[in-house]
């Protein structure tokens, strides 16, 4: 799959909103490195996964999100940790 048929995936399963963004998440998530076509789309659902579109309370920075899925580490797999904030 050339990266112009990769944008139309992720516009068709609306991961991406234009085609300038699927670009944005090609090379933030270094898909040159991967070989197959299905290693790149685990990675960009990785990415959508620590960076839902709908959730922009308490999102990830993007180079975070980014760093996370290139290292292959789901969201559901890691345990949210609760920090309570003691104002005194």
């Amino acid at each position: 799959m050339t990266d112009y048929n990769l944008y139309e995936w992720m516009l068709k399963e609306k991961i991406a909103s234009t085609s300038f963004q699927a670009a944005n998440i090609c090379t933030g998530l270094k898909l040159w490195q991967l070989e197959s076509t299905e290693e790149k789309k685990a990675r960009i659902l990785l990415y959508r996964k620590w960076r839902p579109k709908t959730d922009k309370k308490n999102q990830l920075p993007t180079y975070q999100a980014f760093d996370l899925a290139i290292a292959g580490i789901d969201r559901d797999d890691v345990i949210d940790r609760q920090i309570e904030l003691v104002m005194e």
